[in-house]
């Protein structure tokens, strides 16, 4: 009888949790009170970029934006609780769809900065409709989506920048293989 091998490899689970959990903690040991929306894409889209990078399959971010958003609902890191997952998830979620649509050449500065950039993107369009869905006004929402969607993604370009490079130098030292599947 054949047995059934796993999408993810035990390797590539360990790796995906690591960098779902480090979101988490990069998350909580950066708290920086520069009251400029999005600030956060800056190191939060650096492990998801890195582990679907790595693995090179589909499904990584989206496994990375689930563990990390149930992560962050048990360590209770905002005030949407719950809803993290879903913020958390869309993240993850875009970033693995443009791995894919870059063939995974996430070690490419551009690639690395539009991914990154779209993620926080992402992950702000969901936080505001699920503000919005819990009776924010969507006036102040309207308001405020402009300027802070111009700085989501800058922080989010500059963090997928910082992946890129991080990426590459992985990559060229040889811990990663460019073409391990």
């Amino acid at each position: 009888m054949a047995t059934k091998r796993p999408y993810f490899t035990l390797h590539e689970v360990a790796l995906l949790s690591l960098c779902a959990a480090l979101i988490v903690v990069l998350n909580t040991t950066f708290a920086l009170p520069l009251k400029i929306p999005g600030h956060t894409g800056i190191y939060w889209v650096v492990p998801v970029i890195i582990g679907v990078g790595m693995v090179k399959k589909p499904g990584a971010g989206l496994f990375i934006g689930i563990i990390s958003g149930i992560l962050a609902t048990l360590f209770g890191l905002n005030t949407l609780h719950i809803f993290n997952l879903l913020i958390y998830t869309a993240l993850g979620g875009m970033i693995d769809l443009l791995g894919v649509l870059f063939f995974y050449r996430l070690d490419n500065p551009a690639a690395g900065f539009i991914a990154g950039a779209c993620g926080n993107l992402a992950k702000m369009v969901v936080n505001y409709i699920l503000q919005t869905f819990l009776g924010i006004p969507a006036t102040f929402i309207v308001i405020g989506i402009g300027a802070a969607s111009i700085t989501h993604f800058i922080f989010g370009g500059i963090g997928g920048l910082i992946a890129a490079l991080v990426l590459a130098r992985l990559m060229k030292a040889g811990v990663i293989a460019r073409d391990s599947t």
